[in-house]
C-alpha cells in the first residue's frame, strides 16, 4: 500500500493551469526550502501561486480510504487452543503534507510487519473462551496506542476497526465433532423413546389377544418388536393375574375337541414363540391324548408360578 504514487518535477507554464485536485487524490508542493502546500479536495493552485512559491516538485498522494486486511491464528492462554483473528483496519490519509514531508507513504506495510507481533504478544494474555474480551482489546489499542499517534503524525487518521475472533480452524473443527457426537446421542436417545412407545403399544395388544385366547394374533404382534416380547414375558413373570388368565386360555385350548390338531399346534407354536421357555412339546402332539397330556404339563408349571 503506497500513498504517494508518484512524484514529478513542477513546470511553470502560462498558458497551463495546474492540475485540479479531486476528493480521492491530493497534490502536495515542495520548494528548495522545503515548505510543503498541500492542494486537497478539488482545489488548484493557481499560477501566481506557483510561482510566487518557487515550488520545484510536486507529490500526487492517494486520499483514498484503504482497508489492511489482517488473518491469523495466534495461540491463546489456554494451552492447545488458538484464536483465529480476521482484523479490518480502515486507515486513509487526513494531511497530505505530513505523509510527504516524512516520506511514510508506504506506512500500510509498516502495520503489516507490526500487527502479527503485537496480537501474537496479546493473545497469550485471554483464554480462548474470552474471545470478546481479546477483539474489544484491540479496539481499544486502535483508539490510544502509540501507533496511533505515529499515524496521526505521518497525517494518517484510522477510520474504523472491524475484528471477528474465534477458535482456531482445527478447534472449531473439533468441538463440530462433539457437537456432532452430541445429536447422533440426543436423536438415539430419542429413537430409542420412540421404539419404547411403539413397543409398550404392541405389547398391551399382545396381553389383551392371549387374555382373550388369540394366540395367532399374540404371536403375529410379537414378531413386530422384540422390545415388546420382553416387555410381555415381564409382564408374564411377575403379573400373576395376567400368568392366571392366560393359563386359563391354555386349558380351553387344550379341552376343546372343537378344535382340531393342526389349528391347536399352530396355536400353541406362536405361544411357545413368545415364549420359548413353556414346556410346550410341540412334536407328536395327538388330537386329544398328548393336548390333555400337555395340559397336565402345563398345569405343573404354572402352579410353580404360582
Amino acid at each position: 500500500m503506497h500513498f504517494i504514487e508518484d512524484v514529478k518535477e513542477v513546470k511553470f507554464s502560462f498558458l497551463e493551469k495546474p492540475p485540479a485536485s479531486s476528493m480521492t487524490y491530493a497534490f502536495v508542493y515542495v520548494n528548495n526550502h522545503n515548505d510543503y502546500y498541500a492542494v486537497k479536495n478539488g482545489e488548484r493552485l493557481s499560477r501566481s501561486e506557483l510561482r510566487i512559491g518557487k515550488y520545484k516538485k510536486v507529490y500526487t498522494v492517494n486520499m483514498q480510504q484503504h482497508t489492511i486486511t489482517f488473518k491469523e491464528e495466534f495461540p491463546s492462554a489456554t494451552r492447545g487452543r488458538r484464536f483465529f483473528v480476521n482484523l479490518f483496519i480502515d486507515i486513509a490519509v487526513e494531511h497530505p503534507e505530513r505523509i510527504v514531508q516524512q516520506n511514510a507513504g508506504e506506512i500500510g506495510d509498516i502495520i503489516n510487519n507490526y500487527l502479527p507481533f503485537w496480537v501474537e504478544s496479546e493473545a497469550r494474555f485471554y483464554p480462548i473462551e474470552e474471545e470478546l474480551g481479546f477483539a474489544q482489546h484491540i479496539e481499544d489499542f486502535f483508539q490510544t496506542s502509540q501507533l496511533v499517534k505515529v499515524l496521526r503524525e505521518t497525517g494518517i487518521v484510522v477510520r474504523n476497526v472491524r475484528v471477528l475472533i474465534r477458535q482456531g480452524f482445527r478447534d472449531q473443527r473439533h468441538d463440530e465433532a462433539i457437537a456432532d457426537l452430541d445429536r447422533n446421542a440426543e436423536l438415539s436417545a430419542y429413537q430409542e423413546a420412540l421404539d419404547l412407545e411403539e413397543a409398550r403399544r404392541i405389547s398391551a395388544a399382545i396381553k389383551e389377544a392371549l387374555q382373550a385366547g388369540d394366540f395367532i394374533t399374540a404371536g403375529k404382534l410379537g414378531e413386530k418388536s422384540e422390545m415388546a416380547k420382553v416387555l410381555v414375558e415381564s409382564e408374564f413373570n411377575q403379573n400373576q393375574t395376567f400368568k392366571f388368565e392366560v393359563n386359563k386360555q391354555l386349558l380351553n385350548l387344550i379341552n376343546d375337541h372343537s378344535i382340531d390338531q393342526f389349528e391347536a399346534e399352530q396355536r400353541l407354536a406362536k405361544l411357545k414363540n413368545l415364549f420359548p421357555h413353556l414346556p410346550v412339546n410341540l412334536e407328536n402332539i395327538n388330537r386329544k391324548k398328548q393336548i390333555s397330556g400337555q395340559k397336565r404339563e402345563l398345569l405343573s408349571y404354572f402352579n410353580k408360578g404360582e
